[in-house]
């Protein structure tokens, strides 16, 4: 029997975590929870703009508290 492990290709930039917040969230409420525009947050995603550090951790408390609340 051949089973599959799962992948653990996690993603290699923060902009691939924007990516992924924004396909689970939406960016207008990334934009909304980070204050700052839309325009930002899907430039964010397409690899463009300054993610800053601050804005990556709070992005990572949105989306763990995302996590608890869909468990």
């Amino acid at each position: 029997m051949n089973q599959e492990k799962p992948s653990t290709t996690g993603p290699r930039s923060p902009y691939e975590i924007v990516e992924r917040a924004e396909k689970l969230l939406g960016s207008k409420q990334i934009a909304e929870r980070l204050r700052v525009s839309e325009e930002v947050v899907k430039g964010w995603c397409k690899g463009s703009g300054n993610l800053s550090d601050t804005h990556l951790l709070r992005l990572a408390d949105l989306l763990a508290r995302y996590a608890d609340a869909n468990k």
